[in-house]
């Protein structure tokens, strides 16, 4: 009876150490995906300001043309 016992708990056991490394890695996943999603964010607000900042610059010296 205790032998079976034991054996029912390291089952238990194994059963939930598979269980955390799963969450766990489902959790690493969903940050490696956060971060993806954020440098692409990331690559977008650069292309955006680089062309914002021309604009800027080209605004500037119409301005500067005009006066």
């Amino acid at each position: 009876k205790d032998e079976s016992r034991l054996l029912k708990r390291k089952e238990q056991n194994r059963a939930a150490q598979r269980a955390f490394r799963e969450r766990k890695e489902k959790h690493v996943k969903d940050l490696e995906d956060k971060v993806a999603a954020l440098e692409a964010k990331y690559e977008e607000t650069e292309t955006e300001n680089s062309n914002l900042r021309d604009l800027l610059s080209r605004l500037q010296q119409e301005n500067v043309a005009l006066r």
